[in-house]
């Protein structure tokens, strides 16, 4: 699963400067501002989407277990503008498209269970827009 715990700036900024921040603040939920994930659709909402969501940010190794990406405030609200971009109707028809060669993680299961994948799109969407309406940064991870 791919999640997202959205932070103050501040927060942001000084998890980049002493990581050993990361793993407690992401677990300590006054820090936390907001959070989500997308379960096991990562792979396949990043494909459709083109990485809007998921575009690389300042990696951190060695921290929550398979490591972190910090995004800046300035980064969500780009996200957010790009997924601003798609419908529902946009996601389904780049699902439909999908090559079935493609091999994504859990692509066969969002096929078969359409409306589970656009709960995940719903997710994703709806945590950049409102982090980025408040100015926040936010910490990407998989666990």
């Amino acid at each position: 699963n791919v999640f997202f715990r959205s932070f103050s700036q501040q927060d942001i900024d000084a998890m980049g400067q002493d990581t050993t921040l990361v793993d407690t603040w992401v677990w300590d939920a006054p820090r936390c501002v907001g959070s989500t994930d997308v379960e096991t659709a990562w792979d396949v909402l990043s494909t459709i989407l083109g990485g809007a969501g998921f575009r690389d940010a300042e990696l951190i190794d060695g921290v929550l277990s398979n490591g972190a990406e910090l995004l800046s405030a300035d980064h969500v609200r780009e996200q957010a503008a790009e997924l601003s971009k798609w419908t529902e109707a946009h996601v389904l028809e780049g699902l439909r498209n999908l090559d079935p060669g493609a091999d994504l993680y859990h692509q066969e299961v969002y096929q078969e269970e359409e409306e589970d994948l656009l709960e995940q799109f719903k997710k994703l969407q709806t945590f950049f827009k409102e982090a980025a309406e408040q100015g926040l940064g936010a910490v990407r991870y998989a666990a």
